[in-house]
């Protein structure tokens, strides 16, 4: 079957716009201290008065050596190290039944020799104490990353 050029152009277009513009997009997200890894809310879910937080973090620069951007989170400063924010009030991490927040203790990004292959460097979640319905927008305050947001609350 022969494809006219109108419509391979098309088709092409069509798969160009459906790939993720990550490429054209990296330098917007928010930088880590190091300045070569960026965050990226994957998605933010409010239910049941909690709102799960997740992020990727990505690399465009080739031989990205890693980073550590928190370590030894726990009960006693997990409220001055990472939180949401939203409607001029922050929501601390949750804790679980012993009190540990429900976030990972360390946050370390790994290796990256080719990001132009896979950009992914390092994921993170946390659930923290949901804002009330009718704030639909927070920002993230993360050990050693520029502020995460505005992003979008979606509920469930």
């Amino acid at each position: 079957m022969m494809i006219g050029k109108r419509h391979l152009l098309g088709a092409i277009l069509g798969f160009m716009a459906a790939m993720p513009a990550l490429a054209d997009d990296i330098g917007s997200l928010p930088a880590t201290a190091g300045g070569h890894a960026h965050a990226k809310v994957v998605h933010a879910i409010r239910k049941d008065g909690a709102l799960k937080v997740e992020l990727r973090f990505v690399t465009d620069y080739a031989s990205y050596s890693g980073e550590t951007l928190y370590d030894g989170l726990d009960a006693g400063n997990a409220d001055e190290m990472i939180w949401v924010e939203a409607g001029g009030r922050r929501y601390p991490l949750s804790r679980d039944t012993s009190g540990t927040p429900e976030a990972p203790a360390a946050l370390e990004l790994t290796f990256n020799y080719d990001p132009a292959r896979n950009p992914r460097v390092g994921k993170w979640e946390g659930v923290f104490e949901a804002p009330p319905a009718g704030l639909d927008e927070a920002e993230l305050v993360l050990p050693n990353v520029a502020g995460i947001g505005p992003f979008r609350i979606r509920d469930r």
